[in-house]
């Protein structure tokens, strides 16, 4: 093991997280590698009561492993015992991330800059290949758009687009801070790259990721006109921020047919027609469905984690028997409600909003951007859930919180 104590493991560690960014649009199976490989990095180290120190006085990243025994507590409310160990695997990374990258030794500006650097990359690559996939077959993939189909995407394209939303805002910050790795034509390119990100989220046209986006734009718009008094000027940019997407119907066909085919889903919704397999109408009913769990199940401590989906599947039974595609619920909040009720609930909402206060980390406005786009994609999806969504999260949140922990600056 000595050849392994001399390695230097800061470098290696900061390849895995870069790794990690890989696999959250390409490979699960180096999700997995990534969170073990760090975790074994703080706890195999000579250095490891070290490590555990560094750790325990990050009091931010201490509150994330509590989503972890939040699923583990929620085992005493669920009567299906294998469902909710195979609950507890999945949030594993959460104990362990905040291990690994909370003991690592602290971020400078430029390794904080390089990593977010990487995603954008990475974010530019899936986006170039995606699209040039999207040209290949553009009528049919285009047509699609109306029938609520859309471009393949490497992930989920909800997830896709929420990830390119953000590497969007990765670009213009690091554009903004003229930050390159080694010449100054890197920024040119960084700006066409962010200029590319941003129109091809249109051509996309997956709600989410714009609805996270435009979100940004609008409190980074709110913020410049209070800080700087430029009402005229940030008026002006604000008239032109609502006109895109205005243009983008006119001019996107891929755009044109997700609003048609939107407009068209939620009218069925909103006329009781709840048995259709289109996907607002499968999202409302999920959440409808997960309300009436946490209800039923009782509002203090909901159905236990183990037991949510037979308890959705009772009640799909009864009332929407002809939906064949039944889905847990499709709202962050309300599937913590119906999973943990509302003591789960209060917990979650602790956790997610304690590293944007802790240590007036809410100064740092790229850090602020990322829980906008996190936040503002609870409303339609469990966004941290599952492994690719849960990776996103905890990478991101912690490398934040990492950084600005040893950072004396102001923002």
């Amino acid at each position: 093991m000595e050849w392994f104590n001399k390695l230097d493991r800061t470098k290696l560690m900061l390849g895995v997280i870069a790794l990690l960014m890989v696999g959250i649009y390409y490979s699960r199976a180096l999700l997995s590698i990534g969170v073990v490989l760090l975790f074994a990095n703080a706890i195999l180290s000579p250095n490891v009561k070290d490590n555990f120190k560094r750790f325990w006085q990050n009091k931010a990243a201490v509150a994330l492993t509590a989503l972890f025994f939040l699923t583990v507590f929620s085992g005493l409310f669920s009567e299906d015992t294998d469902t909710w160990l195979s609950w507890v695997k999945i949030k594993l990374p959460y104990l362990l991330l905040p291990i690994g990258i909370a003991s690592l030794p602290p971020l400078s500006k430029r390794q904080y800059y390089r990593l977010l650097y990487w995603f954008f990359a990475v974010s530019v690559f899936a986006c170039v290949l995606v699209g040039a996939n999207y040209l290949m077959d553009f009528e049919t993939a285009t047509e699609g758009y109306g029938y609520g189909r859309g471009m393949q995407t490497p992930i989920i394209y909800v997830r896709f687009s929420l990830y390119v939303a953000f590497a969007t805002i990765c670009g213009a910050f690091l554009w903004w801070e003229r930050f390159v790795l080694r010449f100054k034509w890197e920024r040119l390119l960084m700006g066409i790259g962010t200029i590319f990100l941003f129109f091809f989220l249109h051509v996309l046209a997956y709600r989410m990721g714009l609805f996270a986006l435009y979100n940004v734009i609008l409190a980074s718009l709110v913020f410049y006109i209070y800080k700087k008094r430029k009402f005229l000027v940030g008026l002006v940019i604000l008239l032109g921020m609502f006109a895109l997407p205005f243009l983008a119907y006119q001019t996107l066909p891929s755009f044109q047919n997700k609003i048609n085919y939107m407009r068209w889903d939620l009218q069925q919704y909103f006329k009781g027609e709840k048995n259709q397999m289109s996907s607002d109408n499968r999202r409302l009913v999920s959440i409808e469905t997960g309300i009436e769990v946490a209800r039923d199940n009782g509002w203090l401590f909901g159905a236990g984690i183990g037991d949510m989906r037979s308890e959705m599947e009772r009640i799909y039974s009864q009332k929407y028997p002809n939906m064949d595609k039944r889905i847990l619920p499709h709202n962050q909040w309300v599937w913590v409600l119906a999973s943990m009720g509302v003591f789960g609930l209060l917990v979650f909402a602790f956790v997610v909003f304690y590293p944007l206060v802790y240590r007036r980390n809410y100064r740092f406005w790229l850090f602020v951007c990322f829980h906008i786009i996190l936040l503002s994609s609870f409303i339609a999806e469990e966004t941290i859930e599952l492994q690719i969504g849960q990776s996103f999260y905890l990478v991101f949140v912690l490398l934040g919180i990492h950084y600005l922990n040893e950072l004396k600056i102001e923002h």
